[in-house]
C-alpha cells in the first residue's frame, strides 16, 4: 500500500562534518545540506585562515561589503547555503581533540586540504576513523594522495591543465565579425570548471559509500583527485593517440564530424543560437527551415564530409538566417523542426529564463535582515525526486552561529569552557583582524572590460522572489 507519510529529505540525520573551503567541497556540502543532511561548517575567526569566499570573494551587494562583510558575499552564500558554522582553530591542540569528538556523532567528513595538512593535525583518515569506525570521509586534493604531485597546491587555473583538456580548447581571439577563431594559447574552460566536476564526482562517490554502510556497516576513505575527473572528458582524444597517433587540434565550437555545428549570430549584441545537426535529416530540416531546399541538391554539402568541408560557407547562409531573429525565435523554429538548438543564455536571460522559471529551478533564499542581503533566487540541482523532499534549507551560516549548539548541547562543552574558548579567539562570531575587501566601482570595471555591462536599473527587471 502507498506510504501516507510526508515526503522527507533523502539524507535525513545523516550528519556531515565539513572541513573544507573555497568551492569544490563546500559545494557538495550544500547539495548535501539540500538533501536533508545536517552539515556542520568548521569555520575560524583567525582572519588569515578563513574561507577565501567569506573574506575576498564577493560579489557584494551593490558592490559594497557592508558592515558584515564576512557574511555577505554571494560565493559564500550560494557554496554554503543550509549549512551550520561552527568556529575552531586547527592549529590549537584542544580544537583539533574536539574535531575527534565531534567526529563521533558524525556520519560523513568533508575535507579538501594537501595530505600534509591532515596529517600534521592529526586529522587524517586513519586517526579520525579510530574515534569513528564507520566513518564515511572524502578527501579532495588537486592530485591525489598518491604519487608525485600529491602535495601540490590546487587552484583551477593551474590545475586543468594537467586535465588534457586544455590541448582541445581556445578560441580566443575575436574576428572581423566578432566570431571568436581559434587563437594560439589553450585557454579556461569556465567558472572553476575543475571544482564542479569535483563536486559531482563526490556526490556520487559519497552516495555509494553511504549505501555500502547501509549493507554492511562499513566507513571507507575516499581519495578524490581533482585532476584526473577532467582527464575523464577526453577519452576519446586519448584513445585517438593510442590507436593511430594522432593528436587532436583544439576544437573551438565546430565538431570534427557533424556539420552545421556551431554558434550563430543572433539579431541584436552579443546574442547567439547553437545549432547542433546530427545527420542528414538535421541538415534537411534546417534546409527547409531557412527557405533554402536547393541546398540539398548542392554538390557541397552532399553529406557530413562534404558539410564539414565547406562549413565557412554553411556558417555564412545560416548567420544570414540567424541574424535576422532573435535567439529564441531561432531556437523554437529549428527546435520545431527538430533540429537540436538553443538560445546562448548569459546570467541575466537566465534568471528570467520562462523555463528556468517553469522548473523553479531558482529557489528563494531569505537572509537576516541586518545583513543587507536581499531575497535572491539560488541555483538550485538539475533533478527532482518524485517522492523526497529536497530543497534549498536556507541561507549560509553566520560565522559561529552553531558554537553553542555543537560545543554545549553535541559535546558538552560547559559555559565556562566556552567562555575561555572565546577569549582565546577559538570560537567567536567576528573575525579577528581584518578588514572588508577593497573594490572598484561598476562603471569603471565596464570600462576596463573586466565586465560585459552594468545596468543599475536591474532589480526592476528580475522577478520576484
Amino acid at each position: 500500500m502507498p506510504s501516507s507519510q510526508e515526503p522527507q529529505p533523502p539524507l535525513k540525520n545523516i550528519r556531515v562534518m565539513d572541513l573544507s573551503r573555497v568551492f569544490a567541497m563546500p559545494f557538495a556540502g550544500a547539495n548535501l545540506a539540500d538533501l536533508g543532511a545536517e552539515v556542520i561548517k568548521i569555520d575560524t575567526c583567525q582572519t588569515q585562515f578563513m574561507d577565501t569566499t567569506r573574506t575576498i570573494t564577493g560579489p557584494f551587494p551593490d558592490n559594497e561589503p557592508g558592515k558584515y562583510w564576512w557574511e555577505q558575499g554571494g560565493t559564500f552564500q550560494n557554496l554554503n547555503r543550509g549549512k551550520r558554522s561552527l568556529t575552531l582553530d586547527l592549529r590549537s591542540e584542544e580544537s583539533q581533540r574536539m574535531v575527534k569528538e565531534l567526529v563521533r556523532v558524525c556520519d560523513v567528513v568533508l575535507e579538501n586540504f594537501t595530505p600534509r595538512v591532515m596529517d600534521r593535525f592529526g586529522l587524517d583518515y586513519e586517526s579520525l576513523r579510530a574515534h569513528k569506525p564507520d566513518l564515511i570521509m572524502v578527501s579532495n586534493t588537486g592530485y591525489g594522495h598518491s604519487g608525485p604531485w600529491s602535495n601540490f597546491g590546487a587552484m583551477a587555473s593551474a590545475l586543468e591543465p594537467t586535465h588534457g583538456t586544455g590541448a582541445f580548447m581556445g578560441y580566443m581571439e575575436e574576428g572581423p565579425d566578432g566570431r571568436l577563431l581559434e587563437g594560439q594559447i589553450p585557454n579556461k574552460m569556465g567558472n572553476s570548471y575543475s571544482d564542479f566536476l569535483a563536486s559531482w564526482t563526490a556526490l556520487g562517490s559519497l552516495m555509494a559509500a553511504l549505501l555500502r554502510r547501509a549493507r554492511t556497516g562499513q566507513g571507507q576513505w575516499i581519495d578524490l583527485a581533482m585532476y584526473q575527473t577532467g582527464t575523464t572528458v577526453i577519452g576519446p582524444g586519448l584513445l585517438d593517440y593510442s590507436y593511430n597517433g594522432r593528436r587532436t587540434r583544439r576544437i573551438g565550437n565546430r565538431h570534427l564530424v557533424w556539420s552545421p555545428h556551431g554558434v550563430y549570430p543572433g539579431q541584436g549584441y552579443d546574442q547567439w543560437v547553437a545549432i547542433a545537426a546530427r545527420d542528414d535529416n538535421d541538415w534537411r530540416a534546417i534546409c527547409q527551415t531557412i527557405g533554402q531546399p536547393e541546398l540539398l541538391s548542392d554538390p557541397r554539402f552532399a553529406d557530413s564530409i562534404d558539410r564539414r568541408r565547406h562549413q565557412e560557407e554553411i556558417d555564412e547562409i545560416i548567420s544570414a538566417w540567424t541574424c535576422q531573429r532573435t535567439s529564441y525565435q531561432a531556437m523554437d523554429t529549428l527546435q520545431e523542426a527538430g533540429v537540436p538548438s538553443g538560445a546562448v543564455l548569459n546570467a541575466k536571460q537566465a534568471l528570467v529564463d520562462p523555463h528556468y522559471l517553469e522548473r523553479k529551478f531558482f529557489e528563494p533564499v531569505h537572509n537576516p535582515p541586518e545583513l543587507g542581503l536581499r531575497p535572491k533566487g539560488y541555483v538550485g540541482r538539475a533533478w527532482k525526486f518524485s517522492a523526497s523532499e529536497t530543497g534549498i534549507k536556507g541561507p549560509a551560516p553566520r560565522l559561529g552561529e552553531a558554537n553553542d549548539y555543537v560545543l554545549a548541547e553535541l559535546l558538552g562543552v560547559n559555559r565556562e569552557n566556552m567562555d575561555r574558548l572565546m577569549e582565546d579567539w577559538i570560537i567567536g562570531n567576528i573575525p579577528e583582524g581584518g578588514e572588508a575587501p577593497g573594490q572598484i566601482s561598476l562603471d569603471e570595471q565596464v570600462e576596463l572590460g573586466w565586465i560585459a555591462e552594468f545596468e543599475a536599473d536591474y532589480l526592476e527587471k528580475l522577478p520576484p522572489v
